[in-house]
């Protein structure tokens, strides 16, 4: 989810779609293990993703992009009785529709199914999907404003999200974006070496199968952190982040949809290491 609402801010404020989507991006994230409050239970976290675009293409005013991305996230449990799963994989398949009104004004609609699961048998609670619909006003040369709205069915149930945001040149070297749950302030140490501090939020839900029947685990939170991206050639660049997870929950329902557990989760430091190609 992250990395599609920061595709869709970046078509938003106006930064170079074609190159933004036609890029593979492969990540390696760690959560180091932390308590769920009130019990006894440790649970970690160890995804590994790839971003691929599929296509792209521009109209005159319209551009049309679509692109796919696969998680697989090792999830785990120190009491099996409650979760028996670490192998859980998300597929999004993302479409992207922009237009551009005029040099100040333009629309964009970002959306993502996404299928969710062990794999071990899919069903209608594998399914959710993300729409975001918004608009981008620029103001001046350094300043524009962000309107839009997120509605989603996997990151929470039935969650719609106003957001009023905007982006600043404060200059040549410093931007800063404000955009909903998503700041995000990037300085360029140089022409190949780039800082970045970044609030997020991060959460998913798979369905599950094992001895104990279906169940639905739901993660959300906050990743606080910075970042260093070094471009250290025209089409490739490494990525380096570290920070904190806050605000964290885990729910966990039956079949029925009766909640087994929810309960908040320590705070926890994570790193990730990220590789992309242009084209």
């Amino acid at each position: 989810m992250l990395l599609l609402l920061a595709l869709s801010w970046s078509t938003a404020h106006g930064q170079d779609l074609a190159k933004e989507i036609a890029a593979v991006r492969f990540s390696v994230e760690n959560v180091s293990t932390s308590r769920l409050k009130g019990t006894g239970i440790d649970v970690s976290t160890f995804e590994l993703g790839v971003f691929s675009p599929i296509f792209y293409k521009k109209i005159e005013s319209w551009s049309l992009g679509a692109a796919a991305r696969y998680e697989w996230t090792d999830l785990e449990f120190t009491d099996k009785n409650l979760l028996d799963e670490q192998s859980l994989h998300t597929l999004d398949l993302p479409l992207f529709l922009a237009k551009e009104q005029s040099e100040e004004l333009m629309w964009f609609l970002l959306f993502n199914p996404t299928l969710a699961s062990d794999f071990d048998r899919i069903e209608d609670d594998s399914f959710h999907y993300l729409t975001i619909f918004g608009a981008r006003y620029k103001t001046s040369e350094t300043f524009q404003w962000l309107l839009g709205a997120l509605y989603s069915t996997g990151y929470d149930d039935d969650l719609f999200l106003p957001a009023l945001g905007f982006q600043w040149k404060l200059s040549e070297q410093a931007q800063l974006l404000f955009a909903g749950p998503v700041v995000r302030f990037q300085y360029s140490l140089s022409e190949k070496l780039d800082w970045i501090l970044f609030s997020q939020p991060s959460g998913t839900k798979w369905n599950t199968r094992a001895r104990y029947g279906e169940r639905d685990v739901r993660m959300r939170g906050l990743s606080l952190g910075t970042s260093l991206q070094w471009e250290f050639t025209k089409q490739h660049s490494l990525i380096l982040s570290a920070g904190w997870q806050l605000a964290r929950e885990i729910e966990i329902k039956d079949s029925s949809g009766a909640t087994l557990l929810e309960r908040d989760l320590e705070t926890a430091p994570f790193v990730e290491t990220g590789y992309r190609i242009h084209f």
